[in-house]
C-alpha cells in the first residue's frame, strides 16, 4: 500500500533546549576554527618570508663571493682587497641594504621596516622577530678540542679576507630558524 492512500505522515519532533544549544556551540566553533585558521596561516606566510629574505642573503652572499677579489667591484665596501683594506662588515651590510643596494628592496616581514640585524636570536625579546643574524666561525689551533668558534658578526670586523659566516633567521617568537653557511 501507499502511504498517500492511508493518509500516514511522517512528522519531525520539534527540537529541543539543548539541540538547540549544541548547533550554536558547533557554529561558534566551526567559526573560531576557521580565525585561529587564518591566524595562524597569516603568521606562518610571515615566517616563509622571513626565511625566503634570508635565502635571499645567502644566495647574493655565494654569487658575489666569486668576484669580491675583482678591483671593480661593487658594493665596493664589500670587496676583498689584497693586502687587505679597511671594509667592514657594518659597511658591508649598509651597501647592500641601502635603498638602492642589491638587497635594499628586502623589509623585515614582521615590523614591516628596513631588514635589521641581531646578535642573537632570543626568545625573551620578540622585536627581534624577522631580523638576521650573522656568525662567524673563527679557526681555533690545531689541535683544540674545538675546531672553531661561533661568534656574531660585529659592525668592525674586518672582511678584507675570506670569512666563514653562518646566518640565521629569527621566527616571531625570535627563536633560530638556521639557513646556512657560506664563505664570503
Amino acid at each position: 500500500m501507499d502511504t498517500k492512500q492511508i493518509g500516514i505522515q511522517h512528522i519531525s519532533p520539534p527540537l529541543k533546549r539543548t539541540d538547540k544549544l549544541f548547533i550554536v556551540f558547533m557554529i561558534g566553533m566551526a567559526c573560531l576554527v576557521a580565525v585561529m585558521g587564518y591566524t595562524t596561516y597569516q603568521q606562518g606566510k610571515l615566517e616563509e618570508t622571513s626565511k625566503r629574505n634570508g635565502e635571499a642573503w645567502l644566495k647574493w652572499l655565494s654569487e658575489s663571493a666569486k668576484s669580491r677579489h675583482a678591483p671593480d667591484y661593487q658594493p665596493a665596501a664589500c670587496g676583498a682587497q689584497l693586502p687587505p683594506a679597511t671594509q667592514t662588515w657594518g659597511g658591508c651590510f649598509e651597501s647592500i641594504t641601502a635603498p638602492d643596494g642589491p638587497l635594499g628592496a628586502l623589509t623585515n616581514p614582521f615590523s614591516g621596516g628596513r631588514l635589521q640585524r641581531g646578535v642573537k636570536c632570543d626568545s625573551q625579546d620578540r622585536t627581534l622577530a624577522g631580523s638576521l643574524v650573522f656568525e662567524k666561525h673563527t679557526p681555533t689551533p690545531p689541535g683544540s678540542a674545538i675546531p672553531s668558534l661561533l661568534s656574531a658578526l660585529a659592525d668592525s670586523d674586518d672582511i678584507g679576507q675570506k670569512v666563514q659566516i653562518r646566518l640565521s633567521v629569527c621566527d616571531k617568537g625570535a627563536n633560530v630558524i638556521r639557513i646556512g653557511e657560506i664563505e664570503f
